[in-house]
């Protein structure tokens, strides 16, 4: 896979992995710098078709008509894991669908949450750092930002020039917390509308 386009945006806002899910607004000068092995995933900034076990839905263009947990079923979670049935939320200015892990006695070590959050106010070049640089790319020609963290990552699906779709892992170390993340926008992407 090839990656088509990686840079480094300048943005410095060190705030927690949850804050960064709910797209906090408030920024500080500098420059964001990736820490080496948290590069975006060839997954991610690829220019193949990725495959998806679900249809394209059909969501007319418009940010607000789409619905988080239908751009990741349980079935395609499963494939990560075992998870529980999504949970929704709207946050600070996000609208949500969780899938926490099922744990049972015998689970040992870390297991991922994965998070969908459609933004319908806020654009892929809006999101924040939270310390280990923010990498931006390309997914099938859309404008994608990966966000890698402490204990997870972000990838930012542009929407629009106002609006964006992140996909979060939580949980795992974040190189395979971006790798995660990378295989479900994988998913996620096709069901997105055009870029517009």
């Amino acid at each position: 896979m090839r990656v088509r386009t990686l840079r480094t945006l300048p943005f410095a806002v060190v705030v927690t992995g949850l804050c960064l899910l709910a797209g906090c607004a408030s920024s500080e000068g500098g420059t964001a710098s990736p820490t080496p092995g948290n590069s975006p995933s060839s997954a991610a900034t690829s220019d193949e078709s990725p495959t998806s076990s679900a249809a394209p839905t059909d969501q007319a263009g418009s940010p607000e008509a789409i619905d988080p947990c239908v751009l990741l079923t349980v079935a395609e979670a499963e494939q990560f894991g075992s998870f529980t049935e999504p949970e929704t939320r709207d946050e600070l200015g996000a609208r949500g669908c969780s899938y926490y892990p099922k744990r049972d006695g015998s689970s040992a070590g870390s297991l991922p949450t994965l998070i969908v959050g459609v933004r319908d106010e806020q654009a892929v070049d809006e999101v924040n750092d939270v310390g280990l640089g923010i990498n931006t790319g390309q997914l099938n020609g859309r404008e994608i930002a990966q966000v890698p963290g402490p204990g997870g990552c972000i990838i930012a699906l542009a929407l629009s020039d106002q609006a964006r779709v992140d996909i979060g892992v939580t949980g795992l170390d974040t190189e395979p917390a971006c790798e995660l993340a990378a295989q479900v926008a994988d998913v996620v992407e096709p069901k997105l509308p055009s870029e517009g």
